[in-house]
């Protein structure tokens, strides 16, 4: 029996050095935003930065007369194009269609709350709705765990006329501890 301690003491040592490991990989990973403007737009959803250039795809939630989601056109998305003056920009065609634009439907049962798909990752759901305060957040799962998504770090290859996604990073809060969660999905 006393033989058997020391090995399960040190299996539940590596697995916390694991869990630890990756929670620092999320918390060095974010020095990628350090050299990158934070949109400061009115009900920023979440923000998307590739790593060609300093420009920025903003998601942000549109209210309506009463300060809750506009069930019409509840979210919108475009460039913070911070290469020229910062000027907000409509994304083009391709981008729209083959990587940014997202399809929206409200949540039955749920009030003020929106599901959502971006094209380029139509596998993970989100969702959006407002705290009692007003103010909008996105949830998804991140790491497998529930999480307020804040921001998504991209690394493309450029090289040809249509980009191609390598890797994409997503940066939160788990909803239960509030700590930084992150995950990196690598392109296949």
């Amino acid at each position: 029996m006393l033989k058997r301690i020391p090995i399960l003491l040190l299996a539940v040592f590596l697995i916390f050095l694991q869990e630890e490991s990756a929670a620092q990989t999320g918390k060095e990973r974010l020095a990628v935003f350090d050299d990158r403007e934070t949109p400061d737009d009115p009900d920023v959803l979440f923000y998307i930065h590739k790593d060609i250039n300093p420009n920025c795809i903003v998601y942000t939630l549109n209210k309506g007369a009463d300060g809750k989601i506009d069930p019409k056109d509840p979210m919108q998305v475009f460039w913070r194009r911070y290469q020229e003056d910062g000027r907000k920009k409509k994304l083009g065609w391709l981008e729209k269609t083959f990587a940014f634009d997202f399809d929206v439907k409200k949540v039955k049962d749920k009030p003020n709350t929106y599901e959502f798909t971006i094209v380029a990752v139509k596998d993970r759901p989100f969702f959006f709705t407002q705290d009692k305060h007003g103010n909008p957040f996105t949830l998804t799962r991140i790491d497998g765990k529930n999480a307020r998504i804040e921001k998504i770090y991209l690394t493309v290859d450029d090289s040809k006329t249509m980009h191609k996604l390598l890797s994409a990073e997503l940066f939160g809060k788990d909803l239960k501890t509030g700590k930084l969660i992150y995950e990196k999905i690598v392109n296949k």
